[in-house]
């Protein structure tokens, strides 16, 4: 066989890719989203007579508008060849996903190098901040939103909840993240939280700003942030809404939410309410299908699964997030009470009512779903009557653990 087809036979071997995927218009909970192309080849020639061609080339890839490189060599039979080119640095946008770093692809001694493609994600801007990863996940996690459930009270603070994860019907913990300054806005209706470590407020049912949304760092003392979002679309001002993934391979998520008139108690009924998406980016509100709850809280996994806490009396339902339509339904045996609220966090669901001969405050109950401490068939448990505080909201990020702890 002759070294220019060893050769060959080596370098079409080499062909080596690296991908990084995320969804392009909804993720890093406030989507995010790049774009760049690079692409720069050299081919080197040696000298003698050529019979074969050999082809060493690099490539590197991130899904989800993020840019693009690519290096190649091409050496045709001779005594040496140049290196291929380093493939150019793509230019990140301002919202972008997590760049993808390319690899280098190294031909045989006398065909020289092949070319280092890829590109760096830019740096997200009121979404998930996008780093250059190596076959990383787009969409990465703000630190300190994977270890409890973030908690609104109905005097506009935010409190953070740790579960006892050796005792699960140990009391767990609150402990204070701030007071809220939202454009003068108190009456707190409902949140959720993102990946970006933001937490979404929803005020009403009530007042001049009902429906209206604002934003609170959690990394820094719930400060408060207007984002623009626009009440009254699609003729819906107030919901319970929750960040869900958009699957189990893609950690990047997007807002969700259930419909209440405002009118009244919580119900249920045929067509009572609304299932709804919001854009992060946009903030366009898009309805999906309608429901049998008039008033529900939402709460996502960082799987792509979405559930909600509604119903007369009170029941766990999932529910598909791209068509509305109900996926399985659990009763709980409980009352929604005039506050209400619930978090998937470690494989189950802590729900937030209002505490036992006492509605000034709440209690939380939680619900072995997983059951793996046995007691899923016993239904959701009292472990705390006495919280600090009466909790019209709650939220943990797709970042939270999916498993038992």
């Amino acid at each position: 066989m002759s070294a220019v087809r060893r050769l060959s036979r080596i370098l079409l071997g080499s062909l080596l890719a690296v991908s990084a995927c995320g969804d392009d218009t909804t993720e890093g909970s406030a989507s995010a989203s790049a774009s760049g192309t690079a692409t720069d080849s050299t081919s080197g020639t040696g000298t003698g007579t050529a019979t074969d061609t050999a082809t060493a080339s690099t490539s590197a890839t991130s899904m989800g508008s993020d840019s693009q490189g690519s290096g190649s060599t091409t050496a045709t039979d001779g005594t040496t060849a140049t290196a291929g080119s380093t493939g150019s640095t793509g230019t990140g946008g301002t919202d972008g996903t997590a760049g993808s770093t390319g690899a280098t692809t190294t031909g045989s001694s006398d065909t020289g190098t092949g070319g280092t493609g890829g590109s760096t994600g830019g740096t997200a801007t009121g979404g998930s901040t996008g780093g250059g990863t190596t076959g990383g996940v787009a969409c990465e996690c703000t630190p300190g939103l994977d270890d409890g459930i973030f908690v609104l009270s109905d005097g506009a603070e935010i409190w953070k909840y740790v579960p006892d994860m050796q005792d699960p019907q140990g009391p767990g913990t609150f402990s204070k993240v701030g007071d809220l300054n939202c454009g003068g806005n108190s009456n707190t209706f409902s949140m959720a939280v993102d990946r970006n470590g933001f937490a979404w407020i929803m005020f009403g049912p009530t007042g001049p700003n009902a429906g209206d949304i604002w934003k609170a760092d959690l990394t820094n003392n719930a400060t408060c942030t207007d984002p623009g979002y626009m009440p009254g679309q699609q003729g819906v001002n107030l919901f319970g809404m929750a960040f869900v993934s958009n699957s189990e391979f893609d950690a990047c998520d997007k807002l969700y939410g259930n419909t209440y008139d405002g009118m009244g108690p919580f119900g249920e009924g045929p067509n009572a309410g609304t299932f709804l998406s919001v854009d992060p980016d946009t903030l366009v509100l898009s309805t999906i299908a309608p429901t049998n709850y008039n008033g529900a809280e939402l709460t996502g996994t960082g799987d792509g699964r979405a559930f909600m806490f509604a119903g007369v009396p009170a029941k766990l339902i999932e529910i598909d997030k791209t068509n509305g339509q109900v996926i399985d339904t659990w009763d709980l045996g409980l009352s929604l009470t005039n506050a209400f609220a619930f978090a998937f966090f470690g494989g189950d669901f802590y729900l937030f009512t209002e505490s036992d001969g006492n509605p000034t405050k709440s209690k939380v109950s939680w619900f072995d779903f997983d059951d793996s401490e046995g007691q899923f068939a016993t239904g959701p448990i009292n472990i705390n009557n006495d919280a600090p505080i009466r909790i019209v909201g709650a939220g943990v990020s797709t970042c939270a653990p999916i498993g038992p702890q």
